[in-house]
């Protein structure tokens, strides 16, 4: 390109400006010099154009003649600039070098930032640089958290750059190189280069302002003023703090997130994926599996996210509700450290709650390695296929009696795997019948999966007899088919119409196994909840519990419910943390020795009070309205969102009655859940859905 490059040099500088020119024309560059101000031979009184007052103010001491004939050379510079037609101009310093490449990297760094207003191509010093975009020389484009970063000695401007360097810093504050820089407060467009675009000389080495004598020492101020200028800089380094970090200043790099062509090591693209199975096999087995995983998974973005993301604009943030999180986390921490050191008391299941803390985080582990989700999905199905049926007990199931399962603590556990199995499924279902991609064969395997999937955990449903699952699965069931007529699909309403067909012949073909099991419980129901409306919670409690006609299980549930509402009420807003146990120990009833409340709102409530069910359901919430939102943008399908919302309503109805939130796979869901909204929440950010002021 034709770059008119204006070169600043002291008429007493012949040396420089031979190996300047030396250099250029070595990188076929023609350049037009600038006779440079001589501060030795200008008289101070003879300075105009300079604020001496505010400059000592700012600056903790005189400043140098150097120092003003550089500032006014690069202003006679800009001026010599917009006396020609040219679209952009190079302002150099006699003491850098070009090299061969020189014009190629700037010519990149054009075309990568079409609108600038100067980009200084040398500093001297580079700290904590946060890079907006990279050419295609490779240069990287940005701002840097920390300065002032020394060096006017090479920058590109454009004519509107030019214009607003010179009305904004006609009158002389502080040295150029210094006042240069400051977008913040000029509120230009200014960038810098994170790698030199041009050399140094070896002449360089000594200052043409300060001299070898080093005068800057001799210029400071001592007592009052060193302190205010201090006190100014501090809040200058605010303010570039806060420009930088919440002002973007160009548009984003297109990032590679989660992106089928993107390059990647397919080994840990693999490894990850593996590790997003283990985060829900707790639906297959119950162990402490999902936690490994899970913090593998959140241990490597967050290194990614320190080496790589953090020094670029193009990265996701976790916003607000991120920051809520990890406050929470901390939060749970302080109480449990301030009841530990207090009375030596853990409580039970209490490390749990402080799970918010990797929410955010796993959320950016989805969206670096979940590359083709629908292989993930049918990964999901082929295990749950092989897990169910291993898991599956055929003698039992033909003898009528309840099984003990093999990977699971106990048949309710099992059930409530099954149940998330089989919404799972449904979706899966519903994902066949939109894709296009598929072929006929391909598309028909997945029926044939989902349908044996289907059969296995509606199997396992029905045999372990819990009757939560089987309430809560109905009215999710309900849920769905409402959707789906909302939407009206003429696909969907035929899969619908299929798997209700197949659940209704299953539930009419074992009818004595559900009324055998939950008979006595809904006549019980049936007598409670009027009971409740007309006296209250507790009475209600008492008198079904002094009573000899209601079931046993019921009886149990409502002794450890009552006794935590009798907590729960001494703590009502903020809980009693772990420090609940101790008053466990003298509750009213004694049903049981362990200490689960069967009743996940309670678990939460007796510990962190009404805070900690705002906290959940806030997140959930939150967590729901981005995944619907991604959708909507089509950036997941909508059977994704489908599978969210009824597995979601699934887990709430679920805990009424067991302390699911208690156990591995709640936990898991809890974990899986949270993450997959921050994963939401992120693919919209790279989708320039979330305003930047939105999120930190």
């Amino acid at each position: 390109m034709n770059l008119a490059i204006f070169a600043i040099n002291l008429d007493r500088e012949s040396g420089r400006w031979s190996e300047l020119c030396a250099s250029a024309e070595a990188a076929g560059l023609t350049l037009q010099r600038i006779a440079a101000i001589d501060g030795r031979a200008l008289a101070k009184e003879d300075w105009a154009e300079i604020d001496l007052p505010t400059a000592r103010k700012l600056s903790g001491r005189d400043i140098l003649p150097g120092e003003y004939a550089c500032y006014r050379s690069h202003i006679q510079a800009l001026e010599t600039f917009l006396a020609g037609g040219d679209a952009y101009g190079l302002i150099v310093e006699d003491d850098v070098l070009f090299g061969e490449n020189t014009i190629r990297r700037i010519e990149a760094i054009i075309a990568a930032v079409p609108d600038f207003d100067a980009i200084k191509l040398t500093n001297h010093r580079m700290s904590f640089f946060m890079r907006a975009v990279e050419t295609t020389e490779g240069d990287e484009i940005g701002r840097a958290l920390h300065g002032p970063q020394g060096s006017a000695a090479a920058y590109l401007v454009t004519r509107e750059g030019a214009q607003g360097l010179l009305s904004a810093l006609a009158v002389m504050k502080m040295p150029w190189d210094v006042a240069l820089e400051r977008f913040w407060d000029t509120g230009l467009k200014v960038y810098s280069v994170r790698k030199n675009v041009l050399g140094f000389a070896a002449s360089s080495k000594i200052s043409g302002i300060a001299g070898p004598s080093g005068s800057y020492k001799f210029a400071r101020l001592g007592g009052s003023s060193r302190l205010s200028a201090g006190a100014l800089r501090a809040r200058d380094e605010l303010r570039r703090l806060h420009h930088v970090l919440m002002r973007p200043p160009l548009p984003r790099e297109i990032p590679d997130y989660a992106r089928d062509d993107a390059p990647r090591n397919s080994l840990l693209v693999l490894l990850a994926a593996l590790a997003i199975l283990a985060l829900v096999s707790a639906v297959w087995r119950e162990a402490d599996t999902y936690r490994y995983a899970g913090l593998a998974l959140t241990l490597v973005a967050f290194i990614r996210w320190l080496r790589v993301d953090l020094w670029t604009y193009s990265k996701p943030l976790i916003g607000w509700v991120g920051g809520l999180c990890v406050g929470w986390s901390l939060y749970v921490f302080i109480r449990l450290a301030i009841v530990y050191f207090g009375t030596h008391q853990l409580g039970g299941s209490e490390g749990i709650y402080m799970f918010p803390l990797f929410y955010a985080t796993t959320g950016f582990a989805l969206l670096l390695f979940v590359r083709q989700p629908a292989r993930l999905v049918l990964w999901f199905m082929i295990l749950s296929l092989v897990f169910l049926a291993a898991d599956t007990f055929y003698s039992d199931m033909l003898q009528g009696t309840q099984p003990v399962p093999r990977l699971f603590n106990n048949p309710i556990h099992a059930s409530m795997a099954a149940g998330f199995i089989f919404l799972c499924t449904l979706q899966f279902m519903a994902y066949t019948a939109q894709r296009t991609d598929l072929g006929k064969a391909t598309k028909n395997l997945h029926w044939a999966l989902a349908t044996a999937v289907l059969l296995f955990a509606l199997v396992n449903i029905i045999e372990m007899r819990s009757k939560g699952v089987w309430l809560a699965l109905a009215l999710v069931l309900l849920l769905l088919a409402v959707m789906t007529l909302a939407r009206g699909h003429r696909r969907e309403l035929l899969v619908s119409g299929g798997v209700l067909a197949a659940v209704a012949a299953g539930v009419v073909a074992t009818h004595n196994v559900f009324w055998s099991t939950a008979g006595d419980t809904m006549i019980f129901v049936k007598a409670l909840v009027p009971d409740v409306l007309r006296h209250g919670v507790l009475p209600a409690f008492d008198r079904a519990i002094a009573s000899d006609t209601v079931p046993l299980a019921a009886k149990e549930r409502l002794m450890l419910w009552a006794d935590a509402i009798d907590i729960w009420k001494r703590h009502p807003i903020f809980g009693a943390s772990s420090s609940w146990l101790t008053e466990w120990q003298h509750r009213t009833y004694h049903p049981m020795i362990f200490n689960i409340f069967h009743n996940g709102y309670l678990e939460i409530a007796v510990r962190y009070g009404v805070v900690g069910l705002a906290f959940f359901a806030f997140l959930y919430t939150w967590s729901a309205r981005q995944v619907l939102l991604a959708m909507r943008a089509k950036l997941i399908a909508p059977a994704a969102w489908s599978c969210y919302i009824s597995t979601l309503v699934f887990f709430a109805l679920t805990i009424l009655t067991n302390s699911n939130n208690r156990l591995a796979m709640g936990e898991a869901f809890m974990w899986f859940a949270a993450a997959f909204g921050f994963y939401c929440f992120y693919a919209r950010q790279q989708n320039n859905l979330v305003a930047p002021r939105t999120y930190f």
